[in-house]
């Protein structure tokens, strides 16, 4: 196995700072701090008061004051902070002289290079790299993380032959990349070379088709596309002049690999019969017969209906088909039996298709489409022992952001909400779409999870008193804030629990969940939980875990507290290949023990050598421990047992049959804190705190 670590030594093996001990104000220089000098402060007796100070490899008019003078050694265990910024600085330095160059949002270095292929006329794409230095992670000495991070698409007309009305772009000048409003005067001077990065709003504005190519052998791309970039770029004079690069990837030790439970991949499905694949043991395929779905609702009674635009009566009507018959019959020439590409809803979910009769709602156009269903749904009578199910025909794609109608499916999952009623969206033109029998076993899968059925479940044996909680978030446009889905709580299967939604500083309401799952898992098990397991979507500071702690010591649980940090996006920066694997994907459920609480877990569908599969980027996981005891150590059993629990989780998402790289303790919040704070009052109706109906 090789990681994409390339060792190197800094020619220059020392570098000379000079030191302030004043800022200006409104500036950001660097500090550095008495413990990584402490001969200076030893040699000046007037700093003893001082815990820092200031420099500047970049602008040092920042800084003001006494000046002071010092040595850092960039190989100075003490001094390795410092050094990787003088690092970092150097790369960036080289780079925007040869190439374009710029700063990601934690402060990597990126290098944005040509692309060979340029398949727009009017735009240039670059492929770009992050180059993030760090000291002896893996060996013992310094290290490159070279990682590709896709591609970048620049307009070939300078700022100065454009009248752009938005203003929210970046812009490619004199080898950098700054954001538009924050172009200085001596960058405005060069206007005329000011190139604007294509975003999707200057797609829209310049008529741009945005052409999104799917790669399905992206791994093997990242692959290529790091080691080019090598060769190209690090192994020249230039850059050997500056740091002597190894051009091999590092070779993992073996110690540092490990493997996830054998049997971990395994659900249960009818009658516990196991399999792997959810859509071959659903719905089957040519080389197995079905199993059938693990448990179908307990729902005594449950009732369809269509909601529509009137010119679309005849979707419902094709869908009204398609779920009481089947999609596309045929015979079986081998049985001469009749068969369908798809079977009908029933025989999927064990539950019959059961309409209300002219119980549809059909709305006259988008503009007065809440006002007219809202009429209707108050006219309807609804049985408070039923649990009702609206297939929406939507007339807008779900993606069309830009349509002013596109608020409309969030009114009217709102509005079904507070009724009581769940919902399954299908856009108006996918049925007549001819891979519709693509989408038929998600659709599938998620109307019987809405109503309460269970698709599959883990193959878990576990005896641990285990409450797994989850807290996603995503970053809502709309109002500028961040919303969190909190306190999702799991049982050992898998199942879930209960959820809220709320802003991500409200700390109180995000505590005040999780006291509340722990009230349920007592009330089901009748015994406290063992230990409180958090999926966070970042790592939990201090001032988000002492709630936490002393809600606990207010309810006398004296238990571990677990934080597993899971990326909510796939890693790209830290990649490990198996060059004896077909596109170098790792085999399913490896694990890299980057450091002891940081690892990298690759969750595809790969579960033999050489075998096909989706090729999912790994996940990045960090392990911490909040408790009111000493130890806050995390044993590797226990490290393992807790890898072992996110990707088991990853194989319950009941949207897809498609296997997925997050666990739903992380998945399933961030996709209600994307539509919740669209509602009229940013808050979840009691019903969608017990329902799957944002699947």
């Amino acid at each position: 196995m090789q990681i994409n670590f390339f060792t190197f030594r800094p020619v220059q093996q020392t570098v000379e700072l000079t030191l302030y001990t004043e800022k200006h104000p409104d500036t950001h220089p660097e500090l550095v701090y008495a413990d990584e000098c402490p001969d200076l402060w030893q040699q000046h007796s007037e700093l003893t008061g001082d815990k820092s100070l200031f420099y500047s490899l970049t602008n040092p008019a920042e800084c003001k004051g006494t000046q002071y003078t010092v040595q850092i050694n960039l190989n100075n265990q003490k001094q390795r902070r410092i050094a990787k910024h003088i690092i970092s600085q150097q790369l960036y330095n080289h780079f925007r002289q040869t190439q374009i160059a710029t700063f990601d949002k934690i402060d990597n270095v990126e290098v944005w290079t040509k692309n060979t292929q340029q398949p727009t006329q009017n735009c240039t794409e670059y492929l770009r790299f992050s180059l993030i230095p760090q000291y002896a992670v893996f060996s013992d000495s310094w290290e490159l993380v070279v990682s590709s991070n896709g591609i970048s698409t620049v307009y070939n007309k300078p700022l100065s032959a454009l009248d752009l009305q938005t203003d929210r772009f970046k812009v490619v000048v004199g080898g950098e990349v700054v954001k538009y409003k924050n172009l200085s005067p001596n960058q405005k001077q060069q206007i005329d070379e000011a190139f604007p990065k294509i975003n999707r709003e200057l797609a829209a504005e310049l008529h741009i088709n945005e052409k999104r190519f799917l790669n399905k052998d992206k791994y093997t791309t990242t692959y290529n596309h790091i080691n080019n970039f090598v060769r190209q770029h690090l192994l020249t004079s230039e850059f050997q002049a500056l740091f002597c690069l190894s051009g091999e990837m590092f070779n993992v030790p073996e110690e540092r690999i490990g493997q996830v439970a054998k049997g971990a991949n395994l659900l249960q499905f009818k009658d516990g019969k196991t399999g792997i694949d959810p859509f071959s043991c659903v719905f089957g395929s040519k080389s197995m017969d079905a199993l059938g779905i693990y448990q179908p609702s307990l729902k005594p009674q449950v009732k369809f209906f269509f909601i529509a635009q009137q010119s679309d009566i005849n979707v419902c009507k094709s869908l009204y088909d398609i779920f009481t018959k089947g999609y596309k019959p045929y015979v079986d020439t081998a049985t001469g039996e009749q068969r369908y590409v798809f079977p009908p809803l029933a025989t999927c979910i064990k539950q019959p298709f059961s309409t209300d009769p002219k119980g549809s709602i059909y709305f006259s156009d988008p503009q007065n489409a809440l006002s007219e269903i809202k009429s209707q749904l108050n006219n309807k009578p609804l049985d408070p022992q039923t649990q009702y199910v609206s297939i929406y025909v939507s007339p807008i794609p779900r993606d069309a952001v830009n349509n002013p109608y596109y608020g409309l499916y969030f009114q009217i999952k709102e509005l079904l909400l507070e009724k009581r009623i769940t919902s399954q969206v299908i856009y108006k033109d996918r049925p007549n779409n001819q891979y519709f029998n693509f989408h038929l076993p998600n659709i599938a899968t998620a109307i019987l999870a809405k109503i309460g059925g269970i698709p599959w479940q883990l193959n878990s044996h576990t005896t641990n008193k285990d409450l797994v909680i989850g807290v996603g978030a995503f970053l809502s446009e709309k109002v500028g804030e961040r919303y969190v889905g909190s306190a999702f709580s799991f049982n050992p299967n898998g199942l879930f629990k209960n959820f809220d939604c709320c802003k991500a500083n409200d700390l109180e309401s995000i505590v005040a969940g999780i006291r509340k799952a722990i009230g349920h898992f007592v009330v089901d098990s009748e015994t406290n939980p063992q230990r409180l397991i958090i999926h966070y979507y970042k790592t939990m500071s201090k001032r988000e875990a002492r709630p936490i702690t002393q809600m606990l010591n207010t309810l006398g649980l004296n238990i571990p507290v677990l934080i597993v940090t899971i990326n909510k996006t796939e890693t790209s920066d830290i990649v490990m290949f198996d060059e004896k694997q077909q596109g170098y994907m790792p085999l399913s459920g490896t694990v890299l023990k980057i450091r002891n609480d940081d690892f990298l877990l690759y969750n595809n569908s790969r579960y033999k050598e050489n075998e096909k599969s989706d090729m999912l980027f790994p996940v990045r996981i960090r392990l911490s421990k909040i408790v009111n005891q000493s130890d806050k150590d995390i044993p590797m059993t226990d490290a393992f047992n807790l890898l072992n629990q996110v990707y088991q989780f990853s194989r319950m998402y009941w949207k897809s049959v498609k296997q997925q790289n997050l666990p739903i303790t992380i998945k399933y919040p961030e996709m209600v804190a994307e539509i919740v704070p669209h509602f009229s009052e940013a808050e979840l109706p009691q019903f969608g705190k017990n329902n799957l109906w944002f699947l």
